[in-house]
């Protein structure tokens, strides 16, 4: 028997309960600020300045997924869109990050989504060929 052990990601950042205000679009790379910064996981958690990067996105593989809210469980009504779309739609928004979850060229984050003054879940799933980023100001 042969057993092989995926490692679990460490990132040594984190955007959990940060507030997501915009997607600023380069060309294919995505720059992603949040009101307050990132937080720091290795050695004692801090908060820093900061935004993350995330390059060579494949816009036709990049999605969000607006859930309405209904609580834990139960049917909901829904829409799901290109990333791109959703750029472009949203101009004024909070996104508060709940979980992150990270895959092969795939970054997904799950939380809710705050934009004329309407709330729902909202899954946002980015997919890039090239690097993300942490750029930290520590």
């Amino acid at each position: 028997m042969n057993k092989v052990i995926r490692n679990n990601i460490n990132s040594p950042y984190t955007l959990h309960d940060m507030n997501v205000f915009s997607f600023e679009v380069i060309d294919n790379d995505i720059i992603m600020r949040t009101q307050s910064g990132l937080i720091k996981t290795d050695g004692v958690s801090s908060q820093v300045d900061g935004y993350v990067e995330f390059h060579n996105v494949q816009w036709d593989f990049s999605f969000v997924y607006l859930l309405g809210v209904t609580g834990n469980v139960g049917t909901f009504m829904g829409e799901k869109m290109f990333l791109k779309e959703f750029i472009e739609r949203y101009k004024q928004f909070g996104f508060s990050v709940m979980d992150e979850t990270y895959g092969y060229n795939m970054t997904k984050y799950s939380g809710y989504l705050l934009s004329n003054r309407q709330h729902c879940e909202c899954v946002v799933e980015i997919y890039h060929e090239g690097d993300m980023v942490f750029v930290a100001e520590d």
